[in-house]
């Protein structure tokens, strides 16, 4: 039993043929189809199937992508796909994904997410930004730091920079 057990999701994944490319291991295609699968198995888990937010009229929509690839994976190789809450606020939460293969023993892939709640759209206008309509109180104890979910030194985890570097910064 990992110590991650009680706050993350988890599910295990063997490599399919159709999940690689044409020298045998894994697409980057699949990271984002592994990590909403996690996701999904996490609200799942955790009482608020993703299926009952949809039904409710609650969206999350996905509004950052982070993955890094920091080993190969190949065909038939034995996954361990596991997904941890790392901020949730009124409109948006994160989510950080770590893939271990377990085939190799090595860390294979991060990952984040960044979901924010939109509200239904009339036919043909724009989604708008929401808030979030569940009760987040039980989702508060399930919140994780990011380096200690990737077993990193305090503040290792960097997330990416997307503002613009001024000159002085290049």
């Amino acid at each position: 039993m990992s110590r991650w057990d009680e706050v993350t999701s988890h599910l295990e994944h063997r490599v399919t043929f159709s999940e690689t490319d044409g020298l045998g291991f894994v697409h980057h295609r699949c990271a984002a189809v592994w990590f909403e699968q996690a996701r999904e198995t996490f609200f799942r888990r955790f009482g608020m199937p993703a299926v009952e937010l949809y039904k409710r009229g609650w969206y999350l929509a996905l509004r950052q992508l982070n993955v890094r690839f920091d080993s190969f994976i190949g065909y038939e190789d034995q996954l361990s796909i596991r997904c941890a809450l790392t901020k949730l606020g009124r409109v948006a939460g994160d989510f950080h994904y770590r893939v271990d293969n377990l085939t190799t023993g090595k860390l294979a892939i991060r990952g984040h997410t960044n979901m924010v709640a939109v509200e239904a759209a009339t036919p043909g206008a724009l989604p708008v930004l929401g808030r979030l309509r569940f009760d987040r109180a039980p989702f508060q104890k399930l919140l994780v730091t990011v380096d200690d979910f990737y077993d990193a030194p305090q503040g290792a985890w960097q997330p990416p920079r997307w503002e613009q570097l001024g000159p002085s910064e290049t």
